[in-house]
Formats: C-alpha cells, structure tokens, sequence
C-alpha cells in the first residue's frame, strides 16, 4: 500500500514538472530579455562616453541623469538628477544620452509606452586613452590595426 501512494506522489509530481518549468522559463525569459536590454542600453552609454576637454587636471565629479526612451527606443527627453558642479561634466553627461542613441526598443514584456532611466557618469582624471601623445604613438606603431 505504501509503495502505491509513493508511486502515485512520483506520478503526480512528473505530471506537473512541465507546468512548473514553463513558468520558471517564462520568468526567466522575461528578466533576460529586460535585463538584455539593460545591458545594451549600458553598452551603448559606455561607447558614447567622452572626457570633458575643458576639465582640468584633478576635477572630478559626478552627474546623475534621467532619461526617458520611448518604445521604439527613441530619447524622448534626458535631464539631470543631480548635478556635479562643475558644467563641463554636466553637458557631458546629457551629451553621453543624446551620442548613444538610438537605443534598442524596448523589450515586448514591458507594458508601459516608455521607460525613464537613471544612469550616475563619474568622470576622474583623464583615462590614459584621451591623451594625446599617447593616441599620436599608438598610431604611429599601430598603422591599420
């Protein structure tokens, strides 16, 4: 009698282990396809980061900035959160915004016609890739590569 209701709980469990994965997989769907996207989005903010050419050696700061995108990925309206002080990193931050666009659309699990984005862009001294003569050398050794 025993082994009957362990094998009739093993059944019931096996009948509904497909059930239970599709949920699972269609959770895990819907936060890979967002968080995808999140990342793209990252991805193209990143490669429009420039350093503020009016900085002087030793500033840094911070600006926090909000933007909103539309569904098909359009900038509907970027502004700043807070704001770093010094204007050259604040034009800089808007102006990462408006360089990485467009951005992909959003993701079809997300039901609202827009999204509003917060990104913080910290800007220290000059990353060793903006200067110059270093840019001038690498050419110069690295001709079409």
């Amino acid at each position: 009698m025993l082994r009957r209701v362990a094998v009739c709980i093993a059944l019931l469990v096996i009948a509904t282990l497909p059930t239970i994965a599709e949920e699972y997989g269609a959770e895990t769907r819907l936060l890979g396809s967002v968080e995808a996207w999140k990342r793209d989005v990252s991805v193209r903010l990143t490669q429009a980061r420039r350093y503020p050419a009016a900085l002087t050696p030793g500033q840094e700061g911070t600006a926090k900035v909000a933007f909103r995108i539309d569904r098909a990925g359009h900038l509907m309206a970027s502004w700043l959160i807070e704001a770093s002080g010094i204007p050259a990193i604040d034009a800089e931050a808007l102006a990462i915004v408006e360089r990485a666009q467009p951005y992909a659309a959003l993701p079809a699990e997300v039901p609202d016609d827009s999204a509003v984005l917060t990104v913080p862009f910290h800007f220290s001294a000059a990353p060793p890739w903006d200067d110059p003569g270093l840019k001038a050398k690498l050419n110069s050794v690295c001709r079409g590569c």
